[in-house]
């Protein structure tokens, strides 16, 4: 199934692919290390562009701002990540103000694997950059039928394709409005026709795709009536092919056909069942019930296929189930639902009712961002700068 993700906001943790390219992964000052963090952050802000820079329509340029300031937010949380990263005072520093690539000690992965199994580091793929397999701020992620990988890299402004190994197959995309351009693509999902559905945050619109990238169709513009949208998020497509858009900035979720004929609507701002605070990740299941991260209130609720209320689970904090900005939502076959716990650096699993299973994350994780899954058991994350499979037999 189809699904995905993000409030541009949590792109937070895109900087901190800045930060971890600039980091050079191990060896580099070998005293001080923690004091070293400080000149890390100057580093990293001063690679974030300039407002004045941003350019097009009044939503490009407000889609680029908050970019920026995402960016700024990542490099601000630099400190705490380079002291976690570096506990003493002394000793090899593990971040620093090189221009080494990260280490394979970093990029295999430090993963805890949760007591289910769930989280064996399986592979890795990705650096800061635009060339094929390289990433500027990856956020939304899905599979296909096939088991081919889909990333939104949303700082490249473009959709890459790859084999289920992180084997680069095709790209699309460029900047600006025109049909297949994007102002930072953020959520992405597929259904089973192999088709390709984007979020098109700064344009305020749902673009779709054939899997090679050809264009088909779009639909949406700036606003708060049926079919308009105000910073699209998470996408998401169910067995009948219809297709859920978290509406972020409208706090609402809203369905259409395969084609973009408006269905129907449900939510409004608040904290009481069926309302939002930042509706981001979308996920359906087997049954058609549809999984949200509401991102502002810290859980998870779910719905069924018409928006009616069923269930939720979740408070802010760090405990098992519990949240710190949920960002990504995923299913697997079983029915199992995986959530992108960004600021606990986590994956938690739960059953469809929202009971709990298991976690894994930190270090292995930096920031997780999305999730994926496919049909052999494998979770797929968008962390930083890279996207990681796991295992979750």
């Amino acid at each position: 199934m189809g699904r995905r993700v993000l409030p541009l906001d949590t792109l937070a943790l895109a900087t901190l692919g800045l930060v971890l390219m600039l980091a050079g992964g191990v060896a580099a000052k070998p005293s001080h290390c923690r004091k070293d963090c400080k000149q890390d952050i100057k580093n990293c802000l001063a690679l974030v562009p300039n407002n004045k820079s941003c350019t097009g329509t009044k939503s490009e340029k407000k889609a680029c701002r908050k970019l920026n300031a995402a960016q700024r937010k990542a490099c601000r949380g630099l400190v705490k990540l380079c002291k976690q990263q570096n506990p003493s005072m002394s000793g090899t520093c593990l971040l620093s103000s090189t221009t080494t690539t990260l280490s394979t000690a970093t990029t295999t992965s430090t993963t805890m694997p949760g007591t289910s199994g769930c989280g064996m580091f399986l592979t890795g793929w990705g650096s800061m950059g635009s060339g094929n397999g390289q990433f500027n701020f990856p956020a939304g992620i899905v599979t296909d039928g096939s088991g081919n990988v889909y990333v939104a890299d949303t700082g490249n402004a473009r959709i890459q394709k790859f084999d289920a190994s992180g084997t680069f197959l095709t790209t699309w995309g460029s900047s600006g409005s025109g049909n297949g351009q994007f102002s930072s693509p953020v959520g992405v999902a597929t259904d089973g026709s192999g088709n390709v559905y984007v979020t098109d945050y700064g344009n305020n619109r749902i673009q779709k795709f054939d899997a090679s990238g050809t264009f088909l169709t779009m639909w949406g513009s700036l606003g708060s009536g049926n079919g308009q949208f105000h910073a699209p998020n998470g996408v998401a497509t169910d067995g009948s092919g219809n297709v859920y858009v978290a509406d972020y900035d409208n706090e609402r979720i809203q369905k259409f056909d395969a084609s973009g004929t408006f269905l129907t609507m449900w939510g409004s701002l608040g904290s009481g069942n069926g309302q939002f605070h930042a509706p981001c990740g979308v996920a359906t299941d087997g049954s058609g019930n549809l999984y949200v991260t509401d991102y502002g209130n810290n859980r998870i609720q779910k719905f069924d296929a018409s928006g009616t209320f069923l269930t939720t689970w979740g408070s802010s904090g760090s405990g098992n189930g519990q949240f710190s900005s949920p960002v990504g939502v995923a299913t697997d076959g079983s029915g199992n639902v995986y959530v992108a716990d960004y600021d606990n650096q986590r994956i938690q699993k739960f059953d469809n009712n929202g009971a709990f299973l298991t976690a894994w994350g930190a270090p292995g994780l930096v920031g997780p961002i999305d999730v994926a899954t496919d049909g052999s058991g494998n979770v797929y994350v968008s962390d930083s700068y890279r996207i990681q499979k796991f295992a979750c037999p």
